[in-house]
């Protein structure tokens, strides 16, 4: 074997060594980033389990009430608030309802408080939504929002707002 022929079995040698060695940092990097995230997400679980005893998360993260106290048919005056909704994503909480005229006179407009309350009973945070006119029969939509994460109440009270 001549010189030259010495050099290039040296460089083939030396490329298949640096693509051993390349491969295998590769591929430990990827195994400890899997892990790391696995790690992350089974936390993100716990953290979520633990601390939002009356909400589920989507994957798209937002928040869903699954209070069945919070779920449950409320009146006020003669309104039955029904088809409950209170979601949050990105750190806004969405509260929709539907409010059905079960009286036999038309509501006016009127703005009213529903008060969050946590496990205890305890105030939370108050939406104030406007209710439109309705109907005696008719039914309208509740739609309000507070720039807060609070989906993960229990219940609510709806009154009168001063």
């Amino acid at each position: 074997m001549n010189s030259n022929e010495k050099r290039w079995v040296i460089l083939l040698v030396a490329v298949v060594i640096i693509a051993v060695i390349f491969f295998v940092v590769i591929t430990n990097i990827n195994k400890g980033d899997e892990e790391n995230q696995n790690n992350v997400t089974q936390q993100q679980s716990v953290q979520n389990t633990s601390n939002e005893e009356f909400t589920t998360e989507l994957d798209d993260g937002t928040k869903i009430n699954t209070s069945e106290s919070f779920g449950q048919t409320k009146t006020y005056n003669n309104l039955e608030i029904s088809n409950i909704q209170f979601t949050s994503k990105d750190g806004k909480s969405t509260l929709l309802a539907d409010v059905k005229n079960t009286g036999t006179t038309t509501h006016e407009p009127e703005i009213v408080k529903i008060v969050l309350l946590d496990e205890n009973g305890n105030t939370v945070t108050e939406l104030k939504p406007a209710i439109e006119k309705i109907e005696p029969g008719e039914t309208a939509q509740i739609n309000s929002s507070v720039s807060a994460d609070v989906a993960n109440v229990k219940d609510f009270r709806i009154e009168a707002a001063n």
